[in-house]
């Protein structure tokens, strides 16, 4: 019998060992992170402000993490395609995704073929804010929202850039309101979207902030967040004008969902080193992008207030 109770205790400290020693690698792993390149999905094409966000934001990520950040542009449904080939890839924090905080806050909304929630992913942090506005050329007939839909009551079938979900949903929220007739442009980046409106192959469109590096061919009709723009502080936002649609949007890193939280702080650490860069503020502040860093923990609060507040604007709550 003891000797029956002794190989028993035996046996369940030797398993007891393995199963210990199965959990090591991830351990190290995670306190070793990272000991390979990244990759940085962009859900945008090159061009435009996310990826002039990312490129920034991947090279202080590469001197703080000590290995390459290799950006990746998978651009395709307002950021869905990159954000689903990140749920397939490993929970390892060496596949991230740098996006607008929009494809799970808004775009499940509005695309039938989305349905993130925030509890698909994890979130390593936040680090710049759009100046999301409804812009034209210089030149456009119109200065302010009220004249933009003057004009567009005379000029039905009106062409407008639009660059995601949240573009086509201000439009057509301001074309029910006043019986207006637009064609939806779509375009891939930001770039894309710049071009069209220098071209004026559009009358209007739907930026993220990046038309605010062409001061003297572009203008701002109406701030679509919450908040007027520091760089336009005479526009009034679209909620001052009677519409209450404003959304603010944040570039965020997404991780797949299980990452483990040393190595999410590790990437968070990383990122508000952003913050403070000589180099990356020249580039915000060169495209007027407000930098405006939040951590891991402060990020998910955004993103869940974000969900729960927009569900609200683009489904009427139900």
């Amino acid at each position: 019998m003891k000797c029956f109770e002794r190989r028993a205790i035996l046996g369940l400290a030797a398993s007891l060992a393995i199963a210990s020693a199965g959990l090591l690698p991830d351990l190290a792993a995670a306190q070793d992170y990272p000991t390979k390149p990244v990759t940085m999905l962009v859900g945008y094409g090159a061009g435009g402000q996310t990826d002039l966000v990312a490129r920034g934001a991947a090279r202080v990520l590469a001197e703080q993490l000590g290995q390459p950040v290799n950006v990746v542009n998978k651009p395709g449904a307002g950021g869905a395609v990159a954000a689903r080939e990140l749920t397939q890839a490993a929970p390892d924090g060496y596949t991230i995704l740098f996006h607008s905080n929009s494809v799970v806050n808004s775009a499940p909304f509005i695309m039938d073929q989305v349905n993130f929630t925030p509890d698909d992913f994890e979130y390593a942090g936040m680090i710049t804010a759009y100046q999301t506005g409804l812009v034209a050329h210089v030149d456009a007939p119109f200065d302010d929202l009220k004249g933009f839909i003057a004009w567009a009551r005379e000029n039905p079938h009106f062409a407008y850039a639009a660059l995601s979900p949240e573009a086509r949903m201000y439009m057509d929220t301001l074309a029910e309101a006043n019986g207006l007739e637009p064609n939806a442009v779509p375009v891939q980046s930001g770039g894309e979207m710049i071009t069209a409106l220098l071209g004026k192959q559009v009358i209007a469109a739907f930026s993220g902030g990046i038309h605010y590096r062409y001061p003297d061919e572009l203008k701002t009709i109406s701030a679509t967040t919450t908040f007027r723009h520091p760089s336009a502080p005479d526009v009034a936002s679209i909620e001052e004008d009677g519409y209450p649609i404003g959304m603010d949007t944040r570039t965020t890193l997404f991780l797949p969902k299980g990452t483990p939280r040393d190595v999410l702080e590790r990437i968070s650490d990383a990122l508000s080193a952003a913050a403070d860069d000589a180099d990356f503020k020249k580039v915000t502040d060169g495209a007027n992008i407000p930098i405006m860093y939040m951590n891991l923990d402060e990020a998910r609060a955004e993103i869940e207030s974000t969900y729960a507040k927009h569900k609200g604007i683009l489904t009427d709550g139900s």
